[in-house]
């Protein structure tokens, strides 16, 4: 019920009962006035009486009577009286005149005034009997009734007044608590443009005063995490290596070029892919590694520059880069190739012969979509494995060929029913041990029997719609091996499986089949899940929160609209991106970034997971955020999950 409402109420109230309590007084003032009248009556109708009648002898009977009937007559025209007797001394009534009321009386006020009319008895001086009046009921009804109205209608018009400044006043008065909740409303909706609520009256000044600082504050901490934003975007789009633009920039800028239809000219793409790299890792360590990638991106910059028109260079994935420029004649291409060919033989600290490097290329337009030019780039690049010169064009190589191999591969991985399953603690640094374990998998090449590089499975399988059958091999080989082991687990749920409602279909039937393995069980999300299929993901990460398993949503800070979801699911972890924990000792920008985005995740009462920390600088600049969960190589590598 509103203020206003309810401060009526409360006046109509207390007005009914004062209106109640003056009619009772005012109804007992009319009958003690008429009975007061009735008194003056009827001693000024004895004294005429005995004036005229009983001091007057020589008056026959007859005229006598005639006297008194007309006194009781002229008595009872009275409006107050009904009727009038004189009576002898012996108690019979020598004289009498009643007349009808003027009005019937209603049972209501019968009921609510039970009292009988009033009766005076008035003795004559020569002790010669008495006159007797009674009152008429009908006129006390009368006379209360038009005071009940006069009341009534003085009551109903001060009330109506009452009511109408009461609401004139209250609206005023809710002004400045309406103007709060629509700011907070505001706020919740991630708008903190500052404004300034005005209080009607001293009591809502303090509240007013609050709100107002709060929301000047609010907006001062989120221009500064906008700017860390912006600064962060920008950064979260290169390679921290090499400085160079990465995956989520290349696939921006090439559906940047497929949208531009009016003005879109053919285009041309180069994978290249570095052979050696993993082993240069192995053998040489990780520094060489990353040396040698760093100078095979220096060649391509300056090859971007000097030979390609327009050209622009990504790095993908670890040892994958990708180049697009203006097309070129063949002859012209064949000779970049064979010079960025002998280029990158060069710079590898290896001599053993080897193919240093397999590049594919293709052309492209705005019919083409993203997929498609990376299915044509990706054909170009097998077959160019099977080449002596090391590059291949996808004109020359059939793309259902090269998706036909890659979903043998994949068929068969499945078929096998089995994967090598690593785990990687993310370790409690203030209890110095694990939370729980991230498990991931690893999958061998049917031919070669060597493990397949995820930059490069995980993108045959989203294009040909097996990420969710290679999830569910993961998915049940993890729970198998939960059953002989006390750990507490994470499974990497990809966006692709998600979206299939057949995958979250057969999760949720077969974790209510395994109920006391979900305590143990963490699903890892992409908090792009909660962008591009929110509806989708909220459902179901709450299905799986009321199994009793728990969510951690991966790559915290890349994505701000993803916040919405974490209210809605309210995971227990949060993960934050790999590029904002990577030196962050020495970051400022990053450690206030970090130190915001860790405010609103335990605002939402979520555990924050920094994962990639490398060194023990790193470790201890997270510590000092408050970041109490970490995962990366300063702890522990990911290692086989064996069974003791």
């Amino acid at each position: 019920m509103k203020l206003s409402s309810q401060i009526n109420l409360g006046v109509f109230a207390l007005m009914l009962l004062a209106f109640t309590v003056l009619s009772s007084i005012e109804l007992s003032e009319i009958k003690s006035r008429t009975s007061v009248s009735i008194e003056q009556e009827a001693e000024e109708a004895r004294l005429r009486y005995e004036t005229t009648v009983l001091q007057t002898s020589a008056m026959s009977s007859q005229s006598k009577q005639s006297v008194i009937d007309a006194m009781l007559r002229q008595m009872v025209l009275q409006p107050f009286l009904s009727a009038a007797k004189v009576i002898d001394v012996e108690g019979n009534v020598f004289a009498k005149y009643e007349r009808s009321p003027n009005i019937i009386v209603p049972n209501w006020y019968l009921k609510l005034d039970s009292a009988p009319a009033v009766n005076k008895k008035i003795p004559f001086s020569n002790n010669d009997g008495y006159l007797l009046v009674t009152s008429d009921t009908s006129y006390i009804y009368t006379e209360i009734t038009a005071i009940l109205i006069k009341n009534a209608v003085i009551f109903c018009g001060l009330f109506f007044a009452l009511a109408l400044y009461i609401v004139t006043v209250t609206k005023f008065a809710r002004r400045p608590i309406a103007n709060t909740i629509k700011k907070l409303n505001e706020i919740n909706s991630h708008d903190f443009t500052p404004s300034q609520v005005n209080a009607f009256t001293t009591d809502y000044r303090q509240l007013t005063s609050t709100v107002n600082t709060l929301t000047t504050s609010l907006a001062s901490k989120f221009n500064d995490i906008a700017q860390q934003s912006e600064r962060f975007k920008t950064e979260a789009n290169k390679d921290t290596l090499t400085k160079l633009s990465n995956r989520s920039a290349f696939e921006r800028h090439t559906r940047a070029l497929l949208s531009d239809t009016s003005n879109f000219q053919e285009k041309e793409l180069i994978l290249i892919r570095l052979a050696q790299l993993t082993t240069i890792n192995t053998k040489l360590g990780m520094l060489a590694g990353d040396n040698y990638v760093k100078s095979i991106a220096d060649f391509l910059v300056h090859e971007a520059k000097h030979n390609c028109k327009s050209g622009f260079v990504f790095r993908l994935s670890g040892g994958d880069f990708a180049l697009i420029s203006e097309i070129m004649g063949r002859d012209e291409r064949d000779l970049m190739l064979e010079n960025m060919s002998k280029q990158f033989a060069n710079a590898t600290p290896l001599r053993d012969g080897s193919k240093a490097t397999w590049m594919g290329v293709t052309r492209f337009s705005s019919q083409m979509s993203l997929q498609q030019v990376m299915e044509s780039a990706d054909s170009a690049l097998m077959a160019a494995m099977k080449t002596q010169k090391g590059w291949q064009f996808s004109s020359e190589v059939s793309q259902v060929h090269s998706n036909t191999k890659w979903r043998e591969r994949l068929n068969y991985i499945v078929s096998q029913q089995y994967a090598d399953i690593l785990i990687q603690p993310v370790m409690n640094v203030e209890r110095n041990a694990p939370a729980y374990y991230e498990t991931f998998a690893r999958f061998k090449d049917k031919d070669t029997n060597d493990v397949i590089p995820m930059a490069q499975l995980i993108p045959a399988s989203e294009r040909l719609d097996l990420i969710p059958q290679v999830d569910k091999l993961v998915a049940g080989i993890v729970f198998k091996k939960l059953t002989v082991t006390s750990h507490q687990v994470a499974i990497n749920i990809s966006n692709a499986s998600i979206a299939n409602g057949e995958f979250r279909k057969w999760l949720i039937e077969e974790l209510r089949t395994r109920e006391t393995l979900c305590p143990r069980l963490i699903f890892e999300v992409e908090d792009a899940a909660l962008i591009h299929h929110r509806e989708v993901a909220e459902n179901f990460c709450r299905q799986l929160i009321q199994l009793g398993c728990r969510i951690t949503i991966e790559h915290f800070g890349d994505n701000f609209a993803s916040l919405a979801g974490l209210r809605a699911i309210q995971p227990q972890f949060v993960k934050l991106s790999g590029r904002l924990t990577q030196g962050i000792h020495t970051n400022k920008d990053n450690q206030l970034f970090v130190s915001s985005l860790i405010n609103i995740a335990k605002g939402l009462n979520i555990h924050v997971i920094a994962e990639m920390v490398e060194n023990e600088a790193e470790s201890v600049a997270l510590s000092k955020l408050d970041v109490e969960h970490q995962q990366g190589y300063y702890f522990s590598k990911p290692s086989l999950w064996t069974m003791y």
